[in-house]
């Protein structure tokens, strides 16, 4: 009889047990799912469903792989053949593609799950929708720039004021029917000049102050990234006397990275090197190719 009844205790400590983690596998807020030794999905909650579009029914036995755009796909791959083999965990951010052909950025954390023998039966993989996350960097990366550009306001105003004031001057001798045609070349090439002078410098304001549309890193040439973020503070660095000079190779130096936030760091760096010099100085900015 005893026998019998820790039996039955057992039994209704195991269901609680499988009701507890159910409830958590269906009341999550992360994505969870699981898969088999060979990557085919065999769990797949409701946050899953909610996130990717896809009902469970759709994706099971499925590849998980089968989910994400093609460049992390051999990452991922050699992630789950890496926790078959042995390791505990990988943490890694990789897109997910919906249903509706949308990508998601979303943060894994990817464990093996082990059978009663302890051996690797599958892969657990939690993922968190990190979308809110980078609305909120985006904001606040604009709220930065917008910060920024309140700053430079009255330096670029008079970069353009600048070459606007020897368009003018020229365009007031062009009117002298008596000049020389040299000189009246000579102005054309002056107003030529400022006006692709004050083209750049708006250019340069607008693609700063452009809301970056996505956070992803792509191909950047960081001599010209800095060459563009030193024109936008030239004058703020002339109201504080402080002297800008730069080496920049000719050739480009490429690195992998977002164009807008990489402008931004160096511009909030120029900046405070400026502040930080009340009484003028000198500001070196030099880029070299290591290796």
């Amino acid at each position: 009889m005893d026998d019998m009844t820790e039996q039955v205790r057992l039994s209704e400590e195991v269901r609680r047990v499988e009701l507890h983690l159910a409830s958590i596998f269906e009341s999550a807020s992360d994505i969870i799912l699981s898969t088999d030794t060979k990557g085919m999905i065999l769990s797949w909650n409701p946050a899953a469903e909610r996130v990717s579009g896809y009902r469970f029914e759709e994706v099971r036995d499925h590849r998980f792989v089968d989910y994400f755009p093609l460049d992390p796909r051999k990452e991922i791959e050699s992630v789950f053949l890496g926790l078959r083999g042995g390791e505990k965990s990988w943490m890694a951010e990789w897109d997910l593609i919906t249903k509706d052909g949308e990508s998601v950025h979303v943060s894994w954390v990817c464990s093996p799950m082990k059978d009663e023998n302890g051996q690797t039966a599958g892969i657990v993989a939690v993922g968190r929708d990190l979308s809110e996350r980078r609305k909120l960097e985006t904001q606040l990366l604009q709220s930065q720039k917008y910060a920024a550009l309140g700053v430079m306001a009255g330096g670029i105003a008079h970069e353009i004021r600048n070459p606007l004031a020897i368009c003018s001057s020229a365009a007031q001798f062009l009117k002298d029917e008596d000049i020389s045609p040299e000189f009246r070349m000579e102005c054309a090439e002056k107003i030529h000049a400022g006006i692709q002078r004050a083209s750049i410098i708006i250019e340069n304001l607008l693609r700063f102050a452009r809301p970056s549309a996505s956070s992803e890193f792509n191909d950047v040439t960081l001599s010209s990234l800095i060459q563009e973020t030193l024109i936008l503070i030239a004058n703020q660095a002339r109201i504080q006397q402080v002297e800008i000079s730069s080496h920049l190779p000719d050739d480009p130096l490429w690195i992998s990275g977002n164009a807008s936030l990489l402008q931004q760091a160096f511009l909030n760096l120029f900046l405070n090197g400026i502040k930080a010099m009340p009484d003028g100085g000198k500001l070196h900015v030099s880029v070299e190719k290591a290796g």
